[in-house]
């Protein structure tokens, strides 16, 4: 690159003689429009000031009148309050400054305008943001006092999608509308982008969806006790990719959600109660007179255990089949809890029950054996076949 030769260089005095004209200029522009100046200048102050104070008297009323629990509408207006005498003072200082911005010309006047336009968006954006918090904190509080922690999911997922849904709206808004930005090639560009990255990401993708089928679906909810294969456990939480289940030994599983949606989940809550199959054997030398006192014995036990049983939570209790060494009695019964430590306690004080009232009665549980039968040489004279018996 050539060196500029000394001639072309403009002198200090050259410099000083220009500053001392922009000076001047601009002494010259704030004389002549010091009205519009102040009055811009004096309407933002006095917009501002109005704007601190409506907010300041509405946080101190209402921290003086506290009401527990705090209603949706003064939710509401604490969270209404900031945004509106905000977006009030940026009106008033829009209106005061409108005969400045009018000295600036065509090109720095319309660039102001749109700031201000853009201010009016964002704040306008912020409010609604705000409203959504409230909203969706107000389900939450709701989701948890009737112990629906799904549906706690389920708001955190709807305020989460709101919020996106404002922020792009708002983005758009100011993109098209104030600054003329093409946004038809953004968006093809961003859908490019986004089918890449769902094709990268397909099984983050799938996990997500999933969890939209279980909020919608609701096949369980939070504490509810599900088999899913080989996992049975009580449900922990419910998260954006997967869930969580604690096991009868209290190990932690993760499961992906998209799996919950494909495979076959069995949910052992229903409405307050734990199912439970027992599953009783007694010795093939049992006697049907035995088998029916059993039976009642069952019953006696079971029936409204720890509570009045409903007729659709009775338990139901039948002679179920010959096994390969035992007669066989099912008992399903539903446990009035959905705790695991509730119900190992019922279940431990069943099995001392049906253990000695089983006991005094004479009845016998079965056991593993085989009978051996060993046939020897056909002798009438002689001493029958050999028999023996073994347990396994």
């Amino acid at each position: 690159m050539p060196l500029t030769s000394v001639d072309q260089v403009p002198s200090e005095d050259a410099v000083l003689a220009q500053i001392r004209e922009e000076l001047a200029l601009s002494g010259n522009y704030f004389s002549v429009h010091d009205a519009e100046l102040l009055q811009a200048l004096g309407g933002t102050v006095a917009a501002a000031a109005a704007a601190a104070l409506v907010i300041l008297c509405a946080r101190l009323l209402l921290k003086r009148r506290p009401v527990r629990p705090e209603t949706l509408r003064r939710r509401l207006t604490g969270a209404l309050t900031p945004p509106a005498a905000i977006l009030g003072a940026e009106l008033v200082s829009f209106v005061s400054s409108l005969p400045l911005v009018r000295t600036f010309g065509n090109g720095p006047g319309t660039l102001v305008v749109k700031l201000f336009c853009t201010l009016f968006a964002a704040t306008a954006a912020w409010g609604l943001l705000r409203i959504v918090k409230v909203i969706d904190e107000k389900l939450r509080d709701f989701a948890e006092k009737r112990n629906r922690a799904l549906d706690d999911l389920t708001a955190g997922i709807v305020g989460s999608i709101l919020k996106a849904a404002i922020l792009l709206t708002t983005f758009l808004f100011i993109g098209q509308s104030i600054f003329s930005i093409n946004i038809s090639a953004l968006l093809a560009s961003a859908g490019v982008i986004g089918l890449a990255f769902a094709l990268a990401a397909k099984d983050t993708v799938s996990n997500f969806f999933g969890t939209l089928v279980i909020i919608a679906d609701m096949p369980f909810r939070i504490g509810d006790r599900i088999e899913c294969g080989a996992v049975c456990g009580i449900v922990q939480s419910v998260g954006m990719r997967s869930s969580r289940v604690i096991t009868d030994d209290g190990t932690l599983c993760t499961i992906p959600n998209s799996l919950l949606t494909n495979a076959v989940v069995f949910n052992r809550n229903r409405k307050g109660h734990l199912k439970r199959v027992i599953d009783l054997g007694l010795t093939y030398d049992t006697s049907p007179q035995d088998m029916e006192k059993a039976v009642k014995i069952l019953h006696g036990i079971m029936d409204d255990f720890h509570g009045r049983d409903r007729r659709e939570f009775a338990p139901r209790i039948f002679f179920s089949s010959f096994g390969t060494y035992s007669l066989n009695i099912r008992a399903i019964v539903f446990f009035k809890t959905e705790s695991f430590e509730e119900e190992e306690k019922l279940l431990d004080e069943l099995n001392f029950s049906i253990l000695r009232e089983f006991t005094q009665a004479g009845l016998r549980f079965a056991y593993p054996t085989q009978t051996l039968f060993l046939q020897g040489p056909r002798n009438t004279d002689g001493p029958p076949p050999y028999s023996a018996s073994s347990s396994m």
